[in-house]
């Protein structure tokens, strides 16, 4: 099949997966629609469950709150969670467990196992020097349930790069659906970081868990990808060979190696897909010499289209390699982020704007996201001056303790959307480890509804527009899921909203700048944030402005009370 999209334009990488016309996306905000819909598709599986991801936390509840039980038993709310539950296609005996057990990720596992289903996970052997997971502790627990583990160090050795990471989050249920995306079903061991959040990512919930610790962790916002039809056949196939490598490297008897299997039914859709992966060289015998960098090509290409509007959602905006002292002209180029940064600012230059949403406080490397944004600035000043390069932060607010207190929302989502036309959603952060140095995987879509409906969506979502209770029906709505006449109805009603106040792309931009600008000087004011929105401060300007900004916490306020 061509690699070129309808209009001529070749927006796709080369040599590794199909562009393929026969499968569905639905993209999935945050990691309470995320992990829903995953728990979901783990109750219907018929034959095998594959997990591939960065970290899992067993003990971690994929379902919480009213989504696992909404009420007594005869009350009206789990009635309608029980109906609910029958419309996705659960047996009764599955919904009897939903309901009335805690539906962490070892038992929704070891209940598939139970009912025969085939589960296994490829964990990353990590270092010790990664404190986010014990790999050694996960593979006990998920083995005691009966999924069968394997420990993959493949990204270990003297020719890799010194922090390469197995950095995947996927899963593949019976070939039919796989999830690819930001979100791995962990909770850090000693980090302040749950996975799982709410869409209005409130302050302090006790829905969000720290492991063994008093205090709720940071706000999270994520995104991913549920895929359907042949296309997610990519996905399995990227774990199958991840799998047999390590089977056959370390000798392992042949009966645990998995077999390829059908490709599922092609589906009817408009959307055009493609799964593209970053395989670094030296990790893993399938890929060929120098590694595969098929999600750089993706946005090299991507971006090269640009005319009106690139949006842009990612933990980190980095030109050169962090190697672990945030000092960013110390660091080694990253070629592949180089030519990220000329095509971004060529793109500029031609008069699009350029919208992006980055973390007040990443975990590392703050220092270097700023020197990529002083790059870009100095490439385009004209953009500058126009108000067409636009960085923005998000933070969440509430009254405690008598007073405005606000916290940052840890910004961990891998989002591109390029004019309303084409999205790519998945691991690899915008740095030399998402481009070339990690193993990632993204899914891309050329569908002008469903980039524009994520745009609205997660504009929305930004500006507290999109009531908690309907994100997840508007996200199933976009992605041509099945939904109940009543809820269908109410997504065709706020996505019409949504496209009256944010439709136009330009203007809706304009829009969040004015948003966050106000709600600067609500924080000023010491009131609380009307949405999320606030302008993304480098150091030396959240100085000049006279906040107190910490180069490894940002400027937002941290404080927990007490």
């Amino acid at each position: 099949m061509s690699a070129e999209s309808a209009d001529g334009q070749q927006w796709w990488a080369q040599g590794d997966t199909p562009v393929r016309r026969d499968s569905r996306v639905t993209y999935l905000v945050d990691g309470h629609a995320t992990l829903l819909a995953f728990c979901l598709a783990c109750f219907q599986a018929r034959q095998y469950i594959y997990l591939a991801h960065w970290g899992l936390t067993p003990s971690m509840p994929l379902v919480r709150g009213k989504d696992q039980r909404a009420g007594p038993d005869d009350s009206p709310p789990q009635q309608e969670l029980i109906a609910e539950l029958r419309q996705a296609g659960l047996s009764e005996e599955a919904i009897a467990f939903w309901c009335n057990h805690e539906l962490t990720l070892q038992a929704v596992l070891g209940y598939a196992v139970e009912r025969g289903i085939e589960v296994r996970a490829l964990l990353w052997d990590c270092p010790e020097i990664f404190s986010h997971y014990s790999p050694q502790q996960a593979y006990e627990e998920l083995s005691a349930v009966g999924v069968l583990c394997l420990l993959d160090d493949s990204s270990r050795g003297l020719l890799h790069h010194p922090a390469e990471s197995l950095h995947q989050k996927t899963s593949v249920i019976d070939g039919r659906y796989a999830f690819v995306g930001g979100i791995d079903p962990l909770i850090e061991n000693d980090g302040e970081f749950d996975r799982w959040d709410l869409h209005p990512h409130p302050l302090f919930t006790p829905l969000r868990r720290l492991l063994a610790k008093p205090l709720s962790p940071h706000p999270w916002h994520d995104v991913h990808a549920l895929i359907e039809g042949p296309a997610a056949a990519d996905v399995e196939l990227n774990f199958r060979q991840r799998w047999n490598d390590v089977v056959e490297r370390k000798g392992l008897e042949a009966a645990l190696l998995v077999p390829e299997h059908p490709l599922p039914p092609p589906l009817a859709t408009r959307t055009v897909v493609q799964i593209a992966r970053t395989i670094p060289q030296h990790t893993y015998r399938f890929a060929p010499e120098g590694g595969i960098q098929g999600i750089a090509q993706l946005y090299a290409a991507a971006f090269r289209h640009a005319q009106r509007l690139i949006y842009l959602e990612n933990q980190y905006f980095w030109l050169r390699s962090f190697l672990g002292l945030n000092v960013p002209f110390i660091g080694p180029d990253s070629p592949d982020m180089e030519q990220n940064l000329y095509l971004l600012g060529e793109a500029l230059q031609r008069g699009a704007h350029l919208v992006m949403v980055l973390p007040d406080h990443p975990n590392v490397g703050r220092a270097f996201t700023d020197a990529g944004l002083q790059r870009l600035r100095e490439a385009a000043p004209e953009a500058v001056q126009e108000g067409r390069l636009l960085v923005f932060t998000l933070a969440t607010s509430d009254v405690m303790d008598g007073r405005v207190r606000y916290r940052p929302i840890y910004v961990h989502a891998k989002v591109a959307l390029i004019d309303d036309l084409w999205a790519t959603v998945g691991s690899a952060n915008l740095n030399n480890r998402g481009m070339r140095d990690d193993a990632e995987m993204n899914v891309a879509t050329l569908d002008s509804e469903l980039a524009r409906g994520l745009r609205l969506l997660l504009w929305g979502e930004h500006l507290g527009l999109v009531p908690d209770e309907d994100m997840l029906t508007l996200l199933r709505y976009l992605g041509q899921q099945p939904l109940h006449p009543a809820r269908q109805a109410r997504a065709r009603d706020l996505l019409s909203e949504l496209e009256r106040r944010l439709g136009e792309d330009v203007r809706g931009a304009l829009l969040l700048a004015k948003e966050a600008q106000e709600n600067l000087e609500r924080y000023r004011n010491g009131e609380l944030l009307v949405g999320h929105l606030l302008p993304y401060l480098t150091v030396a300007e959240a100085r000049e402005q006279g906040l107190t900004c910490d180069e490894a916490h940002g400027w937002i306020e941290q404080e927990q009370p007490s």
